[in-house]
Parts: structure tokens; C-alpha cells; sequence
């Protein structure tokens, strides 16, 4: 059977009352196919982590798909990097970048915003353009370049570099933008290359300010009262590493549709082919209809596990957007539909972590999962939501548990106990 794996990003969120719920469970008091899903199938929750542990969306996806996050994480950058097209060679460490907004207060710049109000991938792309050729002049071993809105890559090139260094951004607003230091917990033997990639970090962020906030693009954004995008922030340092690869690890031949660097380069690193879909935008204003025509025509073309990922969800959690977010899944909801017709097909719904609309950050809790095929056993929840899958018949479940149960509804497992491994008798 071929498997169709959906994440919604930030799928679950915390109780709005101006929505009676969260904005899953307003929205789906008129879902459609995720509520067919939901009744023909078993239901759950599912942390992608554990309890109360917000994870990143790399950190999430990769338990998810079965990958154990204390040996086979290469950190973040290294995938920000493969999605945006960008093979790192040995030595080099990669940063996931945004472009902020900050203000100087004494000696310390406070993060106002961190994604520079959403900037315009335009506006974005010529900001990226210029900080990297400064960088070029000021000798850095360094490139930085742009992927999608505000978000870009930072390569750091050279010898003896470690990406084992904390982040520049704070994570929250009305904060000071921080000092790059080694990992506390970091070998003493190691701490010299740590610091090394810390002192040329420090120095591309001062950099990054000094000719940003002067720019025309930033000068014309204050003018019109936008976010002027006048420093860079980094995090999630990351190298290059082999990780098994999805088909060897599973035996499924996979497929992915994304539209964020990062979805691309975790789905890369993991040897997953991509399906190019016209007008995918990572944002709420993507293209949802014609990443389901992909993932159809993925299907058709004999791939047996397609991985669609639908990111603006959790963009409009982080903006602290809920009914935006509700009305958003509302569309996914209505594009979903021709999935809910297929044959042979285990369907499976979720999220990579839950996304605050209140806090405008990832938290802990657990999100939604529908598991669904034509044969396969039907709990009582008949609506797609964050309390009525927590009565389902899956009960609670981890990241690692999904792939084990995916091969199981395909009929890809064996009792545990028996070995028929060997080759065959001869007489």
C-alpha cells in the first residue's frame, strides 16, 4: 500500500476565547475530509518529543520520520543549507538566518522583530545581496544568502570551525540580541574551534547592523512605518553528515512536496525526491491545490510514500493570527478532498509540534493524528480536532512511534520473535 503523509505545521495551538477553542477546533466544526478522515479512521495525539518540550520543525519532522535526534541530528543549518540548493563541503558550518528588526539601547540592540515584519521576499533578496558582498569585502570566510521572506543561510567556510555555538536570537522580542558563545556542555578539547566560529558570527552580526540600517530598503520602510529589516539573527549551527537514508531505513521509495528551504533539505538529507509544485509559496498564500495535484500525481507515478508538507499555519501562529489560522485550515480542509477517494492509500494527518497564537511561539502540547485507510479499524471521533483525538483509540503517542505504525497498516512488519532472514534451503 502507498502511504501519504500530511504535516501541517503548528498544527495545534492553545484555547482563544474569542474562538471558543483553538483555531482547529473552531475550524473544524465545518471540516469536510479531515472530519471523513477522522471518523473512518483511528485518532490520537501524538508529542513529537515528549511532553512539554516545544521541538524546532527539523528537530520534529526528523522524529517523526523515525530518525533518533541524539545521533543523527546534523543541526539545523546543515538542512536550511540543502534545501536552499547549497552542498556544504567539509569544515563549513551553516546558520538558519532571519532578518530582524532592531533597536540600539545603550550598548545592546533589542530585537523588536524578529522577521522584519514579514518582508517581502524582494526587498529581502536585494538586502541579502548587498550584506553578502560587504562580507566578500571585509575578507570574511562567509556567504549569506537568501531563501524565502525574511529567512536566509549563512555559510561560514574555513578550518577548524564547529557549529556547536548558541544563537544570536534571543527567540523572543524586547530582548537583547546575543553574544555567540561554545556550547557550556562542550568539550574542553573542542571549545577553541567553537569559539573561533563565535568570534566570526559576532563579527558578521555587528556587520549585518552597521549596513543594513542604512540601506534605501530600510530607509524607505521606516518611512512608510514598517519593520526596517536592519540586522541579521542566526541560529541552529550545522554541518555536514551522512544520514541513512529514508529508503534504506524504511523501504518506502518517497516523494516530498514543500515549499520551505528547510521541509526541502530535511527531505533531501533524506534522499526523499522532490515534486515541484507551481505557485508553492511556504506562505498562506501558497498554492494548496496544486500541492495535492502533486501528491496525486506522486501516487500516480509509483511512489509509495509521499510526504506533503503545508507550512502557512504555523505562520500565522507565529504572527498571533488564530482566526487566520482557522480560516487557513479551512482551505486545507476543502483541498483535501480528493485524497479522502483513494484506494490502497494510508492516510495520515498531523503536525510537527503545536504553535501558540497567544505566544506567538512553538510549545509542548501535543498535537492531532489521523491514521486512515479503507480496512482500517474506526474509533468513535468523528471531528479532527486537538480534545476529540485525545479520546481516540491510539490514545497518546510519541514521534518514534509513527513510522512503526505506518509499516504495520501497510502490511511491511514482522512478528517480533521470528527471523526468516536466511537464504533459501538447498536440497
Amino acid at each position: 500500500m502507498q502511504v501519504v503523509l500530511v504535516i501541517i505545521d503548528g498544527l495545534g495551538d492553545e484555547y482563544i476565547p474569542e474562538l471558543g477553542g483553538t483555531p482547529l477546533e473552531f475550524a473544524s466544526r465545518n471540516f469536510a475530509a479531515l472530519n471523513k478522515l477522522a471518523s473512518e479512521g483511528m485518532c490520537g495525539i501524538m508529542y513529537p518529543v515528549a511532553p512539554g518540550i516545544p521541538p524546532s520543525s527539523d528537530i520534529g519532522h526528523l522524529a517523526i520520520f523515525g530518525y533518533d535526534i541524539k545521533t543523527e541530528y546534523p543541526g539545523r543549518g546543515y538542512f536550511e543549507a540543502l534545501g536552499a540548493g547549497i552542498k556544504l563541503r567539509k569544515g563549513e558550518v551553516a546558520f538558519r538566518v532571519n532578518l530582524a528588526t532592531v533597536k540600539k539601547e545603550g550598548n545592546h540592540l533589542i530585537v523588536i522583530d524578529r522577521r522584519a515584519g514579514r518582508i517581502s521576499g524582494e526587498e529581502a533578496e536585494e538586502l541579502y545581496k548587498v550584506l553578502d558582498e560587504k562580507l566578500k569585502e571585509e575578507g570574511l570566510p562567509a556567504r549569506v544568502l537568501h531563501t524565502l521572506e525574511h529567512r536566509g543561510v549563512l555559510i561560514i567556510k574555513g578550518e577548524n570551525l564547529l557549529g556547536a555555538v548558541t544563537d544570536t536570537d534571543p527567540h523572543e522580542i524586547n530582548a537583547p540580541v546575543l553574544m555567540v558563545v561554545p556550547w557550556k556542555e562542550l568539550d574542553e578539547k573542542l571549545k577553541p574551534y567553537a569559539q573561533k566560529t563565535a568570534d566570526i558570527l559576532n563579527k558578521i552580526t555587528i556587520i549585518s547592523h552597521e549596513i543594513l540600517k542604512n540601506h534605501e530598503i530600510n530607509i524607505k520602510r521606516e518611512k512608510s512605518r514598517k519593520p526596517p529589516a536592519n540586522i541579521i539573527l542566526a541560529r541552529g549551527g550545522g554541518i555536514a553528515k551522512t544520514i541513512t537514508p529514508f529508503k534504506e531505513k524504511w523501504g518506502f521509495n518517497a516523494a516530498f512536496i514543500a515549499a520551505g528551504a528547510l521541509y526541502k533539505g530535511i527531505a533531501r538529507a533524506l534522499g526523499m525526491k522532490e515534486i515541484p509544485v507551481k505557485g508553492a509559496t511556504g506562505t498562506p498564500a501558497t498554492n494548496l491545490a496544486g500541492k495535492v495535484e502533486g501528491c496525486m500525481k506522486a501516487l500516480e507515478s509509483g511512489y509509495d510514500f509521499v510526504y506533503l508538507h503545508i507550512k502557512g499555519t504555523d505562520n500565522l501562529s507565529h504572527d498571533r493570527k488564530p482566526r487566520e489560522k482557522a480560516e487557513f485550515l479551512l482551505k486545507i480542509d476543502h483541498v483535501l478532498k480528493p485524497l479522502t477517494e483513494l484506494d490502497d492509500v494510508v492516510i495520515i494527518v498531523t503536525g510537527d509540534h503545536s504553535t501558540s497564537s497567544i505566544r506567538g511561539r512553538h510549545i509542548g502540547l501535543p498535537v492531532p493524528i489521523i491514521f486512515w485507510s479503507k480496512s482500517i479499524r474506526r474509533d468513535p471521533v468523528k471531528v479532527f480536532n486537538e480534545n476529540s483525538c485525545a479520546s481516540g483509540a491510539l490514545g497518546t503517542l510519541f514521534g518514534r512511534d509513527i513510522m512503526k505504525i505506518i509499516l504495520d497498516l501497510t502490511d511491511r512488519t514482522m512478528e517480533i520473535g521470528t527471523r526468516p532472514e536466511g537464504p533459501a534451503l538447498v536440497l
